[in-house]
C-alpha cells in the first residue's frame, strides 16, 4: 500500500492512464452497439417521396489543382440526382496555382457550375459564409475538392430531412472512408476511418450529440446554418464549431453511416501529424471558447454535457500520458543504472499488459465497427491495427499536447485561426473513371 504522497500520486495517476481508455474504449463498444441493434437499421435512408429539393453544392478551393478538376467532373456527371436540381459553387480561395485556369475551363463546360473568387486567403469558413449569399438551394452539401460521395448521397442525405421529424434537423454527416491507400500511413487510416471515427460516432448517437460534422461531406440545412450566424471564420476547424452551435440552439445532427464519401488522406507521417495539430487545435479552440458558456447551464445544454466531459477528460488524460511516459523512463533508467533488474523487468510486464488490454479493446472496436460498415469486408486491415494503436494513438495525444497553450492562445487574444493551406495530394483522385468505389 502506498505509504506518502508521492507514491499516492504515482498509484493515482498509473490508475488514470490505465482505467480511462479501458473504460472510454468499452464504453464506446456498448454504446454503438445500441445504436447499431435499436437504430441503424430504422435510419436507412429511403427513396423520395415529395419531389427533390434544390441543393447547393460547396467545393472550397484553396491552389487544389491536384484534384480539383476530377472532383468537379464526378460530381457533374456520376450523381444519382436531376441535374436541374443541383448547383455547384466552387469558392477559389485566393489560389496561386492552376486552380483558377482549371474552374475557368470547366465552367463552359458545366452550366451549373459557378465560381466565387476570393481575393485575399480567409480560410473555408469565411467562404462558405460568402457563398451563402449566392446559394440558390435550400439545402447545402459542404464537399472538399479532394472528396466523393457515393452517387446516391444527395438523395439519400435529403430522405433524412424529408422523414417525420426531419424539419427539426439541421445536419447530416456522413461515412468517410480513405480512397487512397498507397503508403503504410494510409493504409493505417483505413482503420480509422472505417472503424474508429463510425464507431464513435455512433456511440454519440446513442446519447444524442455529436463531438463535430464531417466537413469533408456533410448536408447542411441552409436556415439552420443562417439560424446560427454562419461558419465561424476564426475556428481552426469550421466543422466542430457549427456542429456545436447547430446542436446548442435547439437543431437536431444526424450520422448516417450508409452514406459513403471517400477523400484523400495523408500518405507521409509528417502530413499526418500536421493534419491532427489542426483536428486537436480545432477541438481545444472549440472547447476553450463555448464549453464555458455551455456548462453554466447543464441541464439546458445536456445533450452536449457527454461530449464536454469526454473531450475535457481527453486532454487532461494526454498530458497525464506523457507525464506518465516520462517518468516510466526516468525510472526504466534509474533501475538500469542501479541494476535494479527486478523492478527493471516488472515494469516492462506492467507496460505489457496495459498494451495487450488496449489491443484487445482496439480489436473489438475494429472487428464490430467493421461488420457495421460494410459486413466485415474491411477486416483485412486489421493487420495494420499494432501500427494504428501503437503510433496513431500517441501522435494523436502528442498534438493535444503541442497544440493546447498555442490554441488557448488564439481564444484569448482572439487572433485568427480559420486561414488554411490544402494539403499535398495523392494521385489516388485524379482519375474520375474511377468515380464511386466500395471498400474492398
Amino acid at each position: 500500500m502506498p505509504t506518502t504522497f508521492s507514491e499516492w500520486f504515482v498509484q493515482l495517476l498509473v490508475f488514470v492512464i490505465v482505467a480511462y481508455p479501458i473504460v472510454g474504449g468499452l464504453a464506446f463498444i456498448v454504446s454503438s452497439f445500441y445504436y447499431h441493434v435499436f437504430s441503424e437499421k430504422r435510419d436507412l435512408p429511403r427513396y423520395l417521396e415529395h419531389g427533390e429539393p434544390y441543393v447547393s453544392i460547396f467545393v472550397p478551393a484553396h491552389n487544389e489543382e491536384a484534384s480539383i478538376e476530377s472532383t468537379l467532373r464526378y460530381l457533374e456527371t456520376m450523381l444519382n440526382y436531376p441535374a436541374q436540381r443541383y448547383e455547384i459553387i466552387v469558392i477559389d480561395d485566393a489560389s496561386t496555382d492552376r486552380t483558377p485556369q482549371i474552374l475557368a475551363g470547366l465552367q463552359g463546360v458545366y452550366s451549373n457550375l459557378r465560381v466565387i473568387t476570393i481575393v485575399k486567403n480567409r480560410g473555408k469558413a469565411h467562404g462558405f459564409n460568402v457563398a451563402l449569399a449566392f446559394a440558390r438551394g435550400d439545402f447545402i452539401l459542404s464537399n472538399d475538392a479532394d472528396t466523393k460521395p457515393n452517387p446516391d448521397a444527395l438523395w439519400q442525405y435529403m430522405s433524412y430531412f424529408e422523414r417525420e421529424g426531419g424539419q427539426n434537423v439541421g445536419a447530416v454527416t456522413g461515412n468517410m472512408l480513405a480512397a487512397n491507400r498507397t503508403t503504410l500511413t494510409a493504409q493505417a487510416q483505413q482503420n480509422e476511418l472505417n472503424s474508429i471515427i463510425g464507431l464513435i460516432k455512433r456511440a454519440q448517437m446513442s446519447y444524442g450529440a455529436l463531438f463535430a460534422f464531417s466537413g469533408a461531406n456533410t448536408m447542411y440545412r441552409k436556415q439552420a446554418v443562417l439560424d446560427v450566424g454562419g461558419w465561424h471564420a476564426e475556428q481552426p476547424t469550421e466543422d466542430i464549431a457549427i456542429a456545436w452551435d447547430m446542436q446548442t440552439a435547439g437543431w437536431r445532427a444526424l450520422f448516417a453511416p450508409h452514406i459513403r464519401f471517400f477523400l484523400d488522406v495523408p500518405e507521409r507521417f509528417r502530413l499526418l501529424v500536421k493534419q491532427r495539430r489542426r483536428w486537436s487545435s480545432g477541438g481545444i479552440y472549440v472547447l476553450a471558447s463555448k464549453g464555458p458558456r455551455l456548462v453554466r447551464h447543464p441541464i439546458r445544454n445536456f445533450r452536449m454535457m457527454p461530449v464536454i466531459t469526454d473531450y475535457t477528460i481527453s486532454i487532461v488524460w494526454s498530458f497525464l500520458y506523457w507525464v506518465s511516459m516520462a517518468l516510466f523512463a526516468g525510472t526504466q533508467l534509474y533501475f538500469a543504472a542501479t541494476k535494479n533488474w527486478e523492478r527493471f523487468f516488472h515494469n516492462w510486464y506492467m507496460v505489457g499488459i496495459f498494451v495487450a488490454i488496449h489491443m484487445g479493446i482496439g480489436l473489438v472496436q475494429l472487428t464490430a465497427a467493421s461488420y457495421y460498415n460494410d459486413g466485415g469486408r474491411t477486416l483485412k486491415y486489421v493487420l495494420f491495427a499494432p501500427w494504428y494503436m501503437l503510433v496513431y494513438w500517441m501522435v494523436n495525444t502528442f498534438t493535444v499536447v503541442l497544440e493546447l497553450v498555442p490554441t488557448l492562445g488564439k481564444v484569448w487574444s482572439r487572433r485568427d485561426g480559420g486561414t488554411w493551406v490544402s494539403p499535398d495530394r495523392s494521385d489516388s483522385l485524379q482519375d474520375v473513371e474511377k468515380g464511386y468505389r466500395e471498400p474492398a
